[in-house]
């Protein structure tokens, strides 16, 4: 089976919008440049996700058909 890494783009996105969020507040462009990279990531993960789902019922389907 297939490790499912949306769940490990989800989680760094996470930690890198909240970095931006609070520990970076006072350098502005390390705060918004954390902030653009978290998003991206979290948004990337969620196709990462529903790729590998449509993979995994994809490979169900086929095996019920033997």
């Amino acid at each position: 089976m297939k490790k499912n890494n949306g769940t490990i783009f989800m989680v760094i996105g996470l930690m890198f919008t909240t970095l931006g969020l609070t520990i970076l507040k006072e350098y502005k462009i390390l705060q918004y440049s954390a902030l653009i990279l978290g998003v991206t990531l979290t948004i990337y993960s969620v196709f990462v996700s529903g790729k590998w789902k449509k993979n995994q019922k994809s490979m169900k389907n086929k095996n019920s058909a033997k």
